[in-house]
């Protein structure tokens, strides 16, 4: 649903996504697709934000307590930096979460 959400609201407003905890195992290049319910697939909700522009952010801390590192996010997708995230958020924090 978040990454759906994200797809729709791109449309018409800025949107950056922020991956930590599990979720970080979502967006590393072996990353198993899956689908929930009516929503297209994972993968495919990704490409289409990643095609959009989308910022696409995994905590760098939870990807290391996963067992990954920087290196293995699949091609669009960054380890979270403070600086660029406090610049998109223009300080504030703002948060929708599922």
């Amino acid at each position: 649903m978040p990454l759906q959400m994200a797809v729709l609201m791109s449309e018409s407003q800025d949107v950056m996504m922020y991956f930590d905890i599990d979720a970080v195992k979502v967006v590393v290049k072996d990353a198993a697709d899956f689908t929930y319910a009516q929503f297209p697939s994972a993968q495919t909700q990704l490409q289409k934000l990643i095609e959009k522009g989308v910022p696409l952010h995994a905590c760098p801390g939870c990807l290391e307590a996963a067992g990954y590192t920087p290196e293995d996010l699949m091609e669009g997708v960054q380890a979270a930096e403070k600086d660029k995230f406090f610049t998109f958020t223009k300080g504030r924090i703002l948060t929708l979460d599922y």
